[in-house]
C-alpha cells in the first residue's frame, strides 16, 4: 500500500535442505506456544513450487531455531524457507505466513508440511506432490508504463526456476531477470520499443521449453493516468480529503496537473490536487455519501493524458478521523501502534523534543490538523507541520512539544480544524 508502514514484518527462516529419518521433537505440551498451520495458497503443488503457508507463530525470534520439513512415508525433508509476514502487536495470536519452496526428493502424491519452532512443532497440514505443471500468469501490476518500471506479475504456483520471457512489440523475445529468486517481479528494460509487451512464463531446464498463457504490459513513454484502487482507498466523507491509491504514482513526478472526476446522480464534478505530485485530493462536499465513481487524468506540457479506468468508492456518512499507526522521536524508531496486545504502553519523550506521527490525515495539509496535549489538569494546543512537504504521499506530521513541559503522563489528540473529527493517539506520551 502506497506511504503507509504496513501491519507486518518480514522474517527469514533459513534450512538447509536434507533427507534424514524423521526427527524426534519436543511433544507439543504448551499447546498455545506451538506453531498451527492453517493452511497455504496451494493445495496442489510440484517440486520448487514457491508455496505460501498460513497460520499463527509461524515465525521464531531465534530463526535457526525454525524449520519446515516435508514429510513422506516416514522421511523427513528439511525444506528452504523464505520470508513471511507476522500481525504487528500479535505475535502469539494474529495471523502469520511463512513462504517456503517445495524440496526436492518428494514422490507424488500426499506429503505432510510441518513447521517447528523452538522445538515445538505444528500439526501436519497435508499438500498433494504432482508432476512439474506450468504456471498460468493472470495478469500484471501495473498494466502499463516507461521502461525501467517495475512489473509484478500475478502469477499463483510460480516455480523457483521458471523463467520470464518477454516480446517486445518489434519481436524481440529475450528472458529477463527477476527481482528475487523468489519473486515475478521484474523491471522493463530500458531498450525495448514501445507498445504492447508480451510476458510469458517458461520451464527452466533442460528439454522442450514449454511457454504459458501470455499477459501484457504497455510500453509507452506518453503521461498515463494512474491506476486507481478502490480497494486499497480508504473512504472519507464528502468535504474532507483522499488519498488516491494506484498500482504505481511514478508518473506523478513528470506531470504539471492532477485532476480527479467524480461522477454521482448522473453529474460530473473535475476537481485538481494543490500538488501534482501528491494524490492527496478534496471530495467535493456537495456530493452525497455513498457511491461515487472516481477516474483521474494527468496533465504535461499543455496536453493530458487519457481518463483512467473507472473505479467505484463509498463515500461515508460519518466523518473519517484522522488515523495514527505509528510515532517516534525525530532521529527516533518506529513504534507500532496497530492494535494489539503487544503495543507499547508509554512513548517516552522529553521536553523539545520533537515527536513524528505517522497515518492518514483527511484534511487538506498539516496546517489544518490540531494537536493536543492533555494531562497534569490542563490541556496545551500544539502546532503540526509536515515532516517533508516534497514527499509524494501526506502521512508523516511533526509536533514539537513545549520546552517547559511537565513531567509525568500525557495524553495527546489530533483533530481536523475544520469539521472537527478527532482521534486520541493510542499511546501514553510519557515525559521524563
Amino acid at each position: 500500500m502506497l506511504g503507509w508502514i504496513v501491519a507486518s514484518q518480514t522474517h527469514i527462516v533459513t534450512a538447509q535442505q536434507s533427507t534424514t529419518t524423521t526427527p524426534q521433537v519436543t511433544a507439543v505440551a504448551h499447546q498455545s506456544e506451538a506453531p498451527e498451520l492453517t493452511g497455504s495458497d496451494l493445495q496442489t503443488v510440484s517440486i520448487g513450487t514457491v508455496l505460501e503457508l498460513q497460520g499463527y507463530r509461524l515465525s521464531a525470534a531465534d530463526e535457526s531455531k525454525a524449520k519446515i520439513y516435508f514429510i513422506q512415508k516416514r522421511k523427513s525433508i528439511a525444506a528452504k524457507a523464505l520470508g513471511g509476514w507476522s500481525t504487528t502487536n500479535d505475535e502469539q495470536h494474529g495471523p502469520q505466513s511463512q513462504g517456503v519452496v517445495v524440496p526436492e526428493g518428494l514422490l507424488n502424491g500426499p506429503s505432510q508440511v510441518v513447521i517447528e519452532v523452538n522445538g515445538l512443532r505444528s500439526t501436519p497440514l497435508t499438500i498433494t506432490i504432482v508432476d512439474y505443471k506450468l504456471p498460468r500468469p493472470e495478469g500484471v501490476t501495473p498494466k502499463a508504463g516507461p521502461p525501467g518500471t517495475n512489473v509484478y506479475v500475478e502469477c499463483p504456483g510460480f516455480h523457483i526456476n521458471d523463467e520470464i520471457m518477454i516480446t517486445d512489440a518489434a519481436g524481440d523475445t529475450r528472458q529477463v531477470q527477476r527481482n528475487e529468486s523468489t519473486s515475478t517481479g521484474f523491471v522493463v528494460p530500458k531498450d525495448v520499443v514501445e507498445g504492447m509487451l508480451t510476458i510469458r512464463i517458461a520451464s527452466a531446464g533442460p528439454g522442450n521449453t514449454q511457454l504459458s498463457n501470455p499477459v501484457e504490459f504497455l510500453v509507452s513513454n506518453d503521461l498515463l493516468p494512474l491506476e486507481l484502487r478502490a480497494g486499497a482507498t480508504t473512504p472519507v466523507a464528502p468535504g474532507q480529503w483522499l488519498d488516491l491509491q494506484s498500482s504505481s504514482v511514478k508518473q506523478l513526478t513528470q506531470a504539471e496537473l492532477l485532476e480527479v472526476s467524480y461522477k454521482q446522480g448522473g453529474r460530473s464534478i473535475v476537481v485538481a490536487a494543490p500538488n501534482p505530485n501528491r494524490p492527496h485530493v478534496p471530495v467535493p462536499s456537495v456530493l452525497s455519501p455513498g457511491e461515487v465513481e472516481l477516474q483521474s487524468r494527468l496533465w504535461r506540457e499543455g496536453r493530458a493524458s487519457v481518463w483512467s479506468d473507472p473505479v467505484k468508492l463509498r463515500l461515508t456518512e460519518k466523518l473519517a478521523p484522522p488515523f495514527i499507526d505509528a510515532i517516534r522521536l525525530l532521529q527516533g524508531n518506529w513504534t507500532q501502534l496497530w492494535p494489539g496486545p503487544d503495543r507499547a504502553k508509554t512513548f517516552s519523550a522529553m521536553a523539545g523534543d520533537v515527536v513524528v506521527l505517522h497515518g492518514r490525515f483527511p484534511v487538506a495539509d498539516a496546517t489544518k490538523l490540531k494537536v493536543s496535549l492533555i494531562g497534569s489538569g490542563q490541556a496545551l494546543e500544539l502546532n503540526a507541520t509536515e515532516l517533508d512537504e516534497k514527499a509524494n504521499w501526506f502521512g508523516d506530521v511533526c509536533v514539537t512539544l513545549p520546552d517547559g513541559l511537565q513531567n509525568g503522563s500525557w495524553r495527546m489528540v489530533v483533530a481536523s480544524v475544520d469539521d472537527g473529527a478527532s482521534v486520541e493517539v493510542p499511546i501514553v506520551i510519557l515525559i521524563k
